[in-house]
């Protein structure tokens, strides 16, 4: 099993029905450091999306996932995230998608409100 930090559409049960043929339960509420929530917006919603920032945090959920659910979650994710693996505040390593540099979508990210 794989852990995921999830800050978004991921941590809605719906949506891990839809992609993953399952819920992933109620989790674990963890925080990560260092990044901060952007907005992706130009498609056909508007996303939540993760920054590299310095001194700021996101709240999130811890969920595990197996390998072929996180591979499942990459194609769902596309070219606008890549996925990293990061330490969140309780010591627990995950991995989390994030905003991909190389992406095309970099001009539809708009800072948070």
């Amino acid at each position: 099993m794989h852990k995921l930090f999830t800050y978004g559409t991921l941590r809605d049960p719906a949506t891990q029905e839809r992609l993953l043929g399952r819920t992933l339960g109620d989790g674990l509420p963890d925080t990560l450091r260092g990044y901060r929530l952007a907005k992706l917006t130009g498609i056909h919603f508007v996303y939540s999306i993760l920054q590299p920032q310095s001194g700021s945090t996101v709240d999130g959920v811890l969920f595990e996932v197996t390998p072929d659910e996180l591979e499942q979650l990459d194609e769902y994710e596309g070219e606008a995230y890549q996925r990293i693996s990061v330490t969140l505040v309780s010591k627990t390593r995950a991995w989390v998608y994030c905003e991909n540099p190389k992406s095309s979508f970099r001009i539809h990210i708009e800072a948070p409100d």
